[in-house]
């Protein structure tokens, strides 16, 4: 959805649900702050780019990540940094704030059937 107004009332429905909503990809292509301030969903995944290599990244980089999850978090809004495959990574994520983190890091994706959730899916 690219209508602010339709995802404003699509954001009210899901609430009305009890659904959460997350914005995915945060950091790549547009911005899309406006949406981010009219809409404030439940999270704000942020794209690979920004995340990894952190731990190598220049101080400009992480300052400005450290700027986009401290802003994002001011909204009430849960900074998820995506793409983690270090510990290195992990910590550094740790240290600019980030709340919630996905990636090898924490675990390979693995078959629904070989996935402790398989039993709740057959």
């Amino acid at each position: 959805i690219t209508n602010c107004d339709a995802m404003k009332e699509l954001r009210a429905a899901m609430r009305d649900m009890d659904i959460g909503l997350a914005f995915d990809d945060f950091g790549a292509g547009q911005a899309r702050l406006y949406e981010l301030s009219e809409v404030q969903p439940d999270y704000v995944k942020f794209d690979i780019s920004l995340v990894h290599k952190l731990d190598e990244a220049s101080g400009i980089h992480k300052q400005m990540v450290a700027t986009l999850v401290t802003m994002v978090r001011d909204m009430g809004v849960m900074a998820l940094a995506e793409g983690v495959e270090t510990e290195e990574e992990r910590d550094v994520c740790v240290d600019i704030g980030f709340e919630l983190a996905q990636g090898f890091y924490f675990g390979r994706p693995v078959p629904l059937r070989r996935s402790t959730m398989s039993n709740c899916l057959t």
